[in-house]
């Protein structure tokens, strides 16, 4: 039997940190007093720092350590960290640096905060009580300054917090359980804020202190590697920088509209009135469909119709153009500047109207992560059958990494659960106690409607894995899961592959 989860998993992604192993385990021993806990440690280091581990690791059944190895390390601090958050049992999860600039002694504030409610506590640097002290020298807190600032005027989820680019925060595991993170460099906590909507987050004020030993990992390249993360958030996460993109999308159209209205009230001889027709008419199909696929594109992969506040205002938008318009043109300005006055007239008059259309709500899959009768039955059913974890997907959530191709579709095709284990390698071993992950795939069926709604995935990394009377068991237990699930399902959600939003919770046996 696997061991009682802890409360708190402290995930540190480490690379040569030999001489901070030591410290920054007796700060957290301290910090934490009797705190249930364990220490997720993600190493990549070429020095002295797994010896260091593997004797804390003979001490202390607590610490637990993934050792990477070549193309394991592909991604760096990003994929370490995503790798430990897969690793963490604990209700909450704690993510750090190992160099000690994060104090451990800050993580009980944190804890008090998401044991009041708050879904994600962010150690600040940038809230009255906070210091980025420990940032080495003035051009580098600058960087950090306005690199948190282009991240809060890019995404409206990013300023809900001071330090959107702080790698110290806390969080319940439940908002991560089942969601595929791709952080590019190292800024996991704004990947978390734009892919997971609707969070209620929490600022503690926290100091940054510089490092003691071994070398900083800041350099050039992470900024690149930062520009990259910004240019993935906003392109590949359907709905995210909504705001930009309905602006850019309106630009866009003006590149539609004025050489249309040149070419037929120029070359075309068509009077300036009437050409405004068929130049406004071609724009306004050309951003709509552009906004349609881009600017509402989460919309659109669920299945939900565009903001009809949006639709209906194009109408009078394209009157307003043609009123200002029509006076440019009276008073005698040129066709192009007349065009220009109107457009950038109807954009700010859309802009405005919109303003709540291109607002980015949270989805009822979303809904589902942070319910506390959902959470209630997935901790319920993950000690009944000893998971470590167990989770929830839309019943298109076939995109979830962990789970080979097509084990969620063949579920919810065949309605049948599924027992999926993996062994630790190709070759047979000679131990016994060789973890290996094993996993239940359960879809939850409603009667009444007939239809899958879910899919339960209980996830077991030990030696052991799920046997049929596990299979059986979840089966049973996720009919407690059919109300709260339906409901989402029903609430206009329609979940493509790689659109996921899962509901878990960890167990408490």
């Amino acid at each position: 039997m696997v061991a009682d989860p802890p409360l708190v998993s402290v995930v540190v992604p480490t690379r040569n940190e030999a001489g901070n192993i030591e410290p920054l385990w007796n700060r957290l021993q301290a910090a934490l007093g009797i705190t249930e806990f364990e220490l997720c440690l993600v190493d990549d280091s070429d020095d002295d720092t797994p010896e260091r581990i593997r004797a804390l690791q003979q001490r202390d059944p607590r610490v637990r350590c993934l050792a990477r190895q070549g193309a394991e390390r592909a991604g760096g601090l990003s994929t370490a960290v995503v790798a430990g958050l897969r690793m963490a049992r604990g209700q909450f999860v704690c993510v750090m640096d190992a160099d000690l600039q994060h104090r451990p002694e800050a993580i009980p504030a944190l804890l008090a905060e998401a044991e009041g409610g708050a879904d994600l506590v962010v150690a600040s640097r940038y809230v009255p009580g906070g210091s980025a002290a420990g940032l080495s020298g003035g051009v580098r807190r600058a960087v950090s300054r306005g690199a948190s600032l282009v991240a809060r005027v890019l995404f409206p989820e990013a300023r809900l917090t001071a330090d959107p680019l702080s790698g110290f925060f806390l969080c319940r595991r439940v908002l991560l359980d089942g969601i595929e993170f791709r952080p590019v460099g190292f800024k996991i906590l704004l990947e978390l804020l734009v892919c997971v909507p609707g969070l209620r987050v929490v600022d503690v004020p926290a100091a940054q202190d510089r490092r003691e030993t071994g070398v900083s990992k800041a350099s050039a390249r992470q900024g690149l590697l930062y520009l990259g993360h910004l240019k993935s958030l906003v392109l590949d996460v359907p709905g995210s920088a909504r705001l930009w993109k309905f602006g850019l999308v309106g630009l866009s159209g003006l590149a539609v509209f004025l050489p249309l209205l040149w070419a037929l009230t120029g070359p075309g001889h068509v009077h300036p009135l009437v050409a405004f027709v068929p130049a406004f008419a071609l724009s306004a199909a050309w951003n709509s469909a552009l906004n349609w696929r881009w600017t509402f594109a989460d919309l659109r992969r669920r299945g939900e119709g565009a903001p009809r506040h949006y639709l209906d205002f194009a109408i009078v938008a394209g009157l307003l153009m043609f009123g200002v318009y029509a006076g440019l043109v009276a008073a005698g300005a040129h066709v192009v500047v007349a065009g220009l006055g109107g457009a950038v007239v109807g954009m700010l008059a859309n802009g405005l109207v919109n303003r709540t259309s291109v607002q980015r709500r949270r989805s009822a899959w979303a809904q589902v992560a942070v319910d506390h009768g959902v959470q209630e039955s997935l901790v319920r059913l993950a000690t009944a059958v000893g998971a470590d974890r167990a989770f929830v997907l839309p019943p298109g959530g076939d995109a979830f990494a962990a789970l080979p191709a097509g084990v969620v579709a063949h579920a919810v095709t065949e309605r049948r659960p599924l027992l999926i284990t993996e062994a630790a390698s190709y070759r047979a071993q000679p131990r016994s106690n060789i973890e290996a992950m094993s996993r239940l795939v359960v879809p939850v069926v409603d009667a009444q409607a007939d239809a899958v709604v879910a899919v339960v995935v209980c996830e077991r990394l030990a030696p052991r894995g799920f046997d049929a009377a596990a299979l059986e068991t979840a089966t049973r237990a996720v009919s407690d899961l059919v109300p709260p699930l339906a409901a989402a399902a029903t609430t206009g959600t329609r979940t493509e592959p790689g659109s996921t939003h899962s509901a878990a919770s960890s167990p408490a046996r």
